[in-house]
């Protein structure tokens, strides 16, 4: 069995949707109920909030894509938009085995992806404040 590295041509699709045709704020992925495929989970509305977003992370893994937007504090300010690449592995008691098809699956999910700008691994929710993607974006 090829564990999590299959990725479902919805992904690429509502990938592109985010991208080029700017539907979602964000769109969040996960392996189906047999480990062996990523599949789309859940999609942000355009005007999603980023608190939105945290909210539909789980005690389990996902991917995420976030269309993330900030200002600079340069003079004037620039805004600067990204597409985050979250790898969400929270330190809950999932199993590892979980854990680790997850781990499998990230590479072949990122190459099917193109045009992702950063890329921020998380395990606890600190790690998805949105200061802290503010702080990837912008450096």
């Amino acid at each position: 069995m090829n564990v999590g590295t299959n990725v479902s041509d919805d992904c690429v699709t509502e990938f592109n949707n985010l991208k080029l045709g700017k539907q979602y704020r964000f769109v969040i992925f996960k392996l189906d109920k047999d480990k062996n495929e990523i599949v789309v989970d859940q999609k942000g509305a355009r005007d999603s909030t980023y608190a939105e977003f945290v909210s539909h992370l789980q005690n389990e893994s996902r991917y995420a894509v976030y269309d993330y937007h900030a200002q600079t504090d340069d003079v004037p300010p620039r805004q600067v938009d990204k597409l985050v690449f979250i790898f969400w592995s929270p330190d809950t008691n999932q199993p590892v085995k979980q854990k680790m098809a997850y781990a499998a699956g990230k590479e072949a999910l990122k190459k099917k992806l193109n045009g992702l700008s950063k890329e921020i691994q998380a395990n606890e929710p600190s790690e998805v404040e949105e200061a802290e993607i503010k702080k990837t974006v912008l450096n």
